[in-house]
């Protein structure tokens, strides 16, 4: 539902309000403040529909980035016995956070390379790594952003920053597992908390902040 509004405001913020974000540059310079919410194609981002709280000004706009969301997935087994088929179903709840400090450069009116640091959590509380061993499971990575983008801001205070493009380069990341039920050995601790050096930093296209300032 709040992904349909976002989009739904995000339309009408962009095709009635164009022409009054002519003097983007100005209209920045006159707050000192201003919130939005940050929708985009990037998992994060989908997931946790993050807050945006930023400073902006002629130059450089600085800001703040919080959110967190489930992802549920549902796994089913089915077992034989004494001649009857027995079928149980497990949910998975992982809880995704995002928190980022951003910034960004303005080459003009509006065009601008945004760019942040960003730590990106997936937390897992009952992870069956067997069907009798469960994990709690945490991890983490921590990287830099930085993309290709433009920011009008309007007349009336409200705002738009689409970045076209955002790329990330992994800084660091860490995996933990903690035991919560079954029989741990050094192998399934091992391979639970192995952190993939295959994992990718996050990425994404599309990502539209919009809001309010004053």
């Amino acid at each position: 539902m709040i992904r349909k509004l976002s989009i739904l405001c995000l339309s009408i913020l962009f095709c009635g309000s164009v022409a009054l974000a002519a003097d983007s540059k100005g209209n920045r310079k006159e707050q000192t403040t201003r919130f939005g919410i940050k929708p985009g194609i990037h998992l994060m981002y989908l997931i946790t529909s993050p807050f945006v709280l930023e400073i902006p000004g002629e130059e450089w706009t600085f800001g703040v980035v919080y959110g967190s969301g489930d992802l549920k997935s549902t796994t089913t087994s089915s077992t034989y016995s004494n001649g009857t088929w027995t079928t149980t179903s497990y949910e998975d709840v992982w809880t995704f956070t995002t928190t980022e400090l951003t910034g960004r450069y303005y080459f003009g009116n509006s065009f601008n390379i945004p760019f942040g640091i960003a730590q990106y959590n997936i937390h897992d509380n009952n992870y069956e790594y067997s069907s009798t061993v469960t994990y709690e499971l945490d991890y983490s990575i921590t990287q830099l952003n930085v993309g290709v983008g433009n920011d009008w801001t309007f007349d009336w205070g409200g705002f738009i920053a689409a970045d076209w493009v955002q790329g990330g380069a992994k800084l660091s990341e860490k995996a933990s597992a903690t035991l919560k039920s079954g029989t741990e050995t050094s192998t399934t601790k091992a391979k639970a908390e192995t952190t993939s050096t295959e994992q990718q930093a996050f990425a994404g296209a599309v990502i539209v902040t919009f809001g309010f300032g004053f």
